[in-house]
């Protein structure tokens, strides 16, 4: 096939597996939190392992491949109520591991850095196992025998990058990585769509190869199951070993547990995922067999690439090698991912905080991915081409099992001690690693052959106490997980429970500056709104969780030590919990007169600008009433003292003695409308034509348009409105007259409807508000034509009254205009500002 082919597509592929992701973290987050979603990226078990090497095992030793499948199905039995526990503890106490629960049960400072730096080691075979099927795949449709690192080096970089990418935005690594799920929850569906495609096609071309089988005596084997005590210890052994794994994985611990949005999809995944892994398994014995029948010298582990080439559909093998590429990404991305958290709580952040470099703890859990990567790369150049494709797994499996006593134990007995935990896992990892590790080693030729006959027959690494006939795997997984067993509940039943650790205690203020300092503002103002009511040996808790999720639980412990103090004895517990209870009641105090006198300060200052106002308005009302009144006088004593004057002059002093009552009458009435309004006079609301009140108004300004030569427009559409008849009465004329003050020629008074309120606009040709003078146009006592300066402000006060707003529009001469709801539902008194 066309490597050029193969690169596009592989490349597309995986931008197409970024797209998702990048969906995943916007629009559809809703399809995260679906059920099915949730049951798919539990499929991150379901590996290359299953996809090509389940294929290979089935065509060499027949239906012993299904165990590694029963194990989880029949834990699944038991999920919700396993899970169910581990879901509520991880919530609780921000859990992102099994090494994380057992630092919480035990509090043992060397169990939690032990599990994740074996958890490390012991998975790189299952890494390299994905790295080997991608570059053996690449290179079987190249059709070149080329080393299989020379493609496996940039894979590793590859999905190293795209880890980093959804997988490490922020420090915390218990928040949720949604992106990352719906991208495990596609390749899951592509992975299953792929084997049965190629499965149904292989067999819909050469049929049921079961009948062929009769004739070829050295596949009936295949067929059967594994007779005798050691074939049904070797499958009991497999369903043991692949549950265990299934439930200590680290990617199973965070697909499951950390990224479970509700704890209500268990119930679906209960059933819902054994259903998946029979529906993936059901082509490979019929895929092994057609491989055996017809390419008995191609590699098994290939088969699935094989028969789609040997049927001659190129593009069948290609959907088979990108099955193939998902399964292996999906485990490697999140593998990877949750080592890394392993690796930067429980390994280098108590090194970080030692050298006060904390703060660069999110670039060093990216460098741990990359590490990771390749490492597991190393791991294939140095023993993976030596092992097919499930024993490499197998040897993985095997070394997560281990936490399975000190975890399962720890979960469900009271009695477990971390001295017990602690001798049980460093037990297992020990004869872990010399039955099944180091061999591995051994027959890749990286230590010399000797080493498998071991010092002495009882101690052979493959056949301890001199057990003969066994597996390898399973040999050394019985054999490590007994000692890891044994030793776990000997232990434990001969040396006391660690007393508990002593509690701390510590103040809001100084724990919430901590989280500031470690986590930022977000997490500080998080833990300040949920431990405001808390007291402190609660929050000191709620503090720790908070650190605990993202910096590890050793470091958090250590970095509260700084801002916490112990919870004293039993015996003078009431009397500090008293005093502190009296000192809190005494901040809360202190800090009510502080409020009560910050108010008091603000009522003086409110009191002293009302009292200046007051002064400023006598001031003008004086000055304003004087003019009026002082005309009104002289003009009569005019008429009084001249009884001969001509009709003519007569009627030119009656006019001024009139004009001059007008505006004695209108600055009455301001005065009147604006101690109203600081009086709160509530409203007198009833249904009201405005169209019928906008030609009131303008016929009562009429007369004083006639006098002033001026022209009054008007375009009024028909509104009715429920509203306080004599206010809007009032702010049309006040706006009215001040137009008419400055017009030239004309004053326009228009009334339209929109978006559900009335507008009115008054426009004037006059020369238009200065703009020094635009911001203060509607304050109070602000004239810059002559007046009080009230009738702007009573205008904006009348119409903020009424539920509307008023504004100065922009353009030639003075357009202002305001709005009224036509169901006012939030009113204003009127009060004072």
């Amino acid at each position: 096939m066309n490597p050029l082919l193969l690169l596009l597509s592989l490349f597309l592929y995986l931008g197409l597996l970024f797209l998702v992701a990048l969906l995943g973290e916007g629009r559809g987050r809703f399809l995260v939190q679906s059920p099915w979603a949730y049951t798919l990226s539990l499929a991150v078990y379901a590996t290359a392992w299953t996809f090509m090497g389940s294929v290979g095992r089935a065509a060499m030793e027949g239906a012993s491949f299904l165990p590694i499948y029963l194990g989880p199905t029949l834990v699944l039995l038991l999920w919700p109520f396993l899970h169910g526990k581990l879901l509520s503890l991880a919530r609780a106490h921000r859990l992102t591991s099994w090494a994380d629960f057992l630092y919480l049960r035990f509090g043992h400072g060397f169990l939690g850095p032990l599990a994740a730096a074996f958890l490390v080691v012991g998975l790189l075979p299952y890494l390299a196992l994905q790295l080997k099927a991608i570059a053996q795949a690449f290179l079987f449709l190249r059709g070149e025998e080329e080393p299989l690192t020379d493609i496996a080096l940039p894979t590793a970089l590859l999905l190293a990058l795209f880890a980093i990418l959804f997988g490490t935005r922020r420090l915390d690594p218990s928040e949720r990585h949604q992106g990352l799920v719906l991208a495990v929850a596609f390749e899951s569906f592509v992975k299953l769509l792929a084997l049965l495609l190629v499965g149904g096609v292989v067999l819909w071309q050469l049929g049921n190869p079961f009948p062929r089988v009769q004739g070829h005596p050295e596949l009936l084997p295949l067929l059967l199951p594994q007779e005798g005590l050691t074939g049904y210890l070797e499958w009991a052994s497999l369903m043991v070993l692949s549950g265990l794994a299934f439930l200590f994985l680290p990617r199973q611990f965070h697909v499951s547990v950390v990224e479970n949005t509700d704890p209500r999809h268990l119930r679906l995944a209960a059933w819902a995922f054994p259903l998946y892994l029979f529906l993936i398994n059901l082509p490979v014995l019929p895929l092994a067999l057609w491989g055996r029948l017809l390419l008995p010298e191609e590699n098994p582990d290939l088969y699935v690439l094989a028969l789609p080439l040997e049927l001659g559909s190129a593009p069948l093998a290609l959907l088979a090698f990108l099955g193939g590429v998902s399964a292996a990404t999906a485990m490697v991305v999140v593998e990877s991912l949750a080592l890394s958290i392993l690796i930067s709580n429980h390994l280098l952040s108590p090194l970080l905080l030692r050298f006060r470099a904390l703060g660069s703890l999110l670039l060093w859990r990216r460098i741990s991915i990359l590490a990771v990567m390749l490492l597991a790369y190393l791991y294939f150049r140095l023993a993976g081409e030596a092992y097919a494709l499930v024993a490499m797994g197998l040897i993985s499996f095997a070394a997560v099992a281990q936490l399975a006593p000190a975890g399962l134990l720890g979960l469900f007995w009271k009695g477990t001690t971390p001295q017990g935990a602690l001798a049980g896992l460093l037990g297992g990892i020990v004869i872990w690693a010399y039955t099944l590790f180091l061999p591995a080693l051994a027959r890749s030729g990286w230590l010399p052959p000797f080493f498998l006959e071991g010092p002495h027959p009882l101690l052979r690494p493959e056949g301890l106490l001199g057990i003969r006939g066994l597996d390898p795997v399973t040999h050394g997984f019985l054999t490590s997980l007994t000692l890891n067993l044994a030793l776990t509940l000997g232990v434990s039943l001969f040396t006391r429970r660690k007393a508990l650790q002593e509690e701390r205690t510590g103040e809001v203020e100084e724990l919430a500056a901590l989280l500031r300092r470690v986590l930022g503002p977000e997490a500080e103002e998080s833990f300040r709104r949920q431990a405001r009511a808390l007291p402190g040996r609660e929050a000191a808790g709620l503090a720790e969780t908070l650190l605990a999720g993202s910096v590890g639980p050793a470091t958090a412990k250590l970095l509260l030590l700084s801002v916490t103090r112990e919870v004293p004895p039993e015996t003078l517990r009431e009397e500090v919990e008293e005093a502190a209870r009296e000192s809190r009641e005494l901040r809360a105090y202190a800090q009510a007169l502080e409020e009560a006198r910050k108010e008091l300060a603000e009522a003086y200052e409110r009191l002293k600008a009302l009292d200046q106002a007051k002064d400023e308005l006598l001031a003008a009302v004086s000055h304003e009433l004087k003019t009026p009144l002082t005309a009104v006088r002289a003009l009569a004593e005019i008429l009084e003292a001249n009884p001969d004057l001509s009709e003519e002059e007569r009627g030119r002093f009656v006019s001024l003695l009139a004009k001059e009552t007008a505006r004695l009458s209108r600055l009455v009435e301001e005065i009147l409308a604006y101690t109203r309004l600081q009086a709160g006079v509530p409203l007198a609301r009833s249904p009201t034509d405005l169209r019928a009140l906008a030609e009131e108004a303008l016929a009562l300004v009429e007369p004083l348009a006639r006098e002033r030569g001026i022209t009054m427009e008007s375009h009024l559409a028909g509104v009715q409105a429920l509203t306080d008849r004599d206010r809007v009465l009032q702010v049309l004329l006040n706006l009215l007259h001040n137009a008419l003050r400055h017009a030239r020629s004309r004053v326009r008074l228009e009334l339209t409807l929109t978006n559900r309120e009335a507008l009115f606009r008054v426009f004037d040709d006059g020369p238009g508000v200065p703009p020094q003078a635009r911001a203060l146009v509607f304050e109070p006592f602000q004239s810059f034509s002559g007046g009080t300066g009230l009738g702007l402000f009573l205008a904006r006060r009348l119409v903020e009254s009424l539920g509307g707003r008023i504004w100065l529009e922009e353009g030639e001469g003075a357009t202002f205009a305001f709005t009224l709801p036509l169901e006012v539902e939030h009113e204003d008194s009127g009060g004072g500002r």
